[in-house]
């Protein structure tokens, strides 16, 4: 009961800053989240771009569509084609799926927030309260930050969730490559966001 009292106490307090000017990281290694955003922390091109590889091409990104493909291919649609539901090749198959629309959706969130000058990584609430800070979480999928630190349309993820939610159309079995489809996967893709802005806003309180 202590236990449970002292873990909702965490949550209406403001993290403890590990500094006079920097919070916790929530998630060590984790480049998609800015604990203070600054002009004099903006990120370079270069700096972008190592971002970018490391969510892509980087032991968790490549790890996470296996856990996709075993559910997948352990339990597939009923109407997915024979080579999309038996043997190696349809888990072949459906791990390339989900590489390809995490690939594309980073792959258009880096494009896009490179040419807009827009900053996506999460930057925590200051907030002490946990339902500002849950709204903040869920605002930030929409609305993120410029370069010059002004609040804006979050471009990236929409455009990065647009063609996540697209690439299935030009591999998919038919009956999954349609209009209906795509939009349902761009909205799982902004759910996804919604979700890792929520867990990079607690991570400090729940680790």
């Amino acid at each position: 009961m202590k236990t449970a009292v002292r873990l909702f106490n965490s949550f209406g307090a403001k993290p403890q800053a590990t500094s006079d000017t920097q919070p916790p990281v929530p998630a060590a290694g984790d480049p998609l989240y800015a604990a203070v955003v600054t002009s004099a922390k903006r990120q370079s091109l270069q700096q972008r771009f190592m971002d970018y590889a490391i969510v892509t091409v980087g032991p968790r990104s490549l790890f996470v569509p296996l856990v996709y493909a075993s559910v997948r291919t352990a339990d597939p649609p009923a109407s997915y084609t024979r080579d999309w539901r038996l043997g190696a090749g349809a888990f072949g198959r459906n791990y390339g799926s989900a590489l390809a629309a995490r690939t594309s959706l980073e792959t258009g969130r880096f494009l896009t927030a490179a040419l807009l000058h827009e900053d996506f990584r999460y930057g925590p609430s200051t907030s002490g309260n946990p339902f500002v800070r849950s709204f903040h979480a869920l605002a930030f999928t929409f609305v993120d930050k410029s370069d010059s630190e002004r609040n804006r349309i979050a471009f990236a993820n929409f455009v990065g969730a647009g063609a996540s939610g697209f690439v299935g159309n030009l591999y998919l079995p038919a009956g999954f490559n349609d209009l209906s489809h795509a939009q349902t996967r761009i909205a799982f893709a902004l759910g996804g966001f919604a979700v890792q802005n929520l867990l990079r806003e607690f991570a400090p309180e729940l680790s």
